[in-house]
């Protein structure tokens, strides 16, 4: 009965540390895209956001900025942005954005320090890795391709579930900053996030599949 309940506590430890394993590479891809400035620069010019809005590349570049800024887990101030204007309900949707990504930077801090502490004592084993190898994937592939195919959708369901109310809605006459923040934008970060997690998937199976071979060598 003692090695059974040991061999249990050791298929338990394997599914947590596999879990925080996979919400550190999905939490890690979310905090790259937010950081990575230069994918939202690359679109001023590609979507040209400058002409939408009507003002200079510069001008949408800083605001861009301001905002990302905003959202950064250690800024508590209030978002102003500095060439446009925001009413209540625009205000209210960035404050409630932020607490998400608050949330997602908390956990990838959290999750992190989880895997590097268990990465240095050794405590990935190959059934670990492998478990979260598949939960990394298999998530991510879910949604991408209902992105693929019905991107739209998954959008509108996204905003409805993470939001309380309907202030995601833009009116660009109140909240023109949304002439800037084009579906195709949002749309190349859920690649870039697709990516990144899959990219994270795969090496958790390989190195899962690279430990099980030493082991048979043993």
């Amino acid at each position: 009965m003692a090695r059974r309940a040991g061999s249990n506590s050791s298929i338990g430890g394997d599914i947590l540390r596999a879990v925080a394993i996979a919400l550190f590479i999905i939490s890690l891809a979310v905090v790259f895209v937010l950081y990575f400035r230069p994918l939202y620069y690359l679109d001023i010019n590609l979507f040209h956001l400058d002409t939408a809005c009507g003002k200079d590349a510069a001008t949408v570049r800083r605001n861009y900025d301001v905002l990302c800024d905003y959202l950064f887990v250690w800024n508590r101030g209030n978002l102003v942005l500095p060439d446009f204007p925001m009413s209540e309900g625009g205000r209210i949707h960035f404050a409630d954005c932020k607490v998400i990504f608050d949330i997602v930077q908390v956990m990838c801090a959290a999750t992190g320090i989880i895997t590097i502490i268990g990465a240095l004592r050794r405590k990935h084993t190959a059934r670990c890795l492998r478990i979260a190898g598949i939960l990394t994937i298999l998530i991510p592939a879910a949604l991408g391709l209902l992105a693929a195919f019905r991107w739209d959708y998954l959008f509108t369901t996204f905003h409805t579930i993470m939001f309380r109310n309907n202030y995601w809605l833009f009116d660009p006459r109140t909240d023109p900053v949304i002439l800037i923040l084009p579906d195709q934008f949002f749309f190349q970060c859920a690649v870039v996030i697709f990516v990144i997690v899959s990219g994270g998937g795969i090496l958790c199976l390989v190195k899962a599949h690279r430990k099980r071979a030493r082991r048979r060598r043993r």
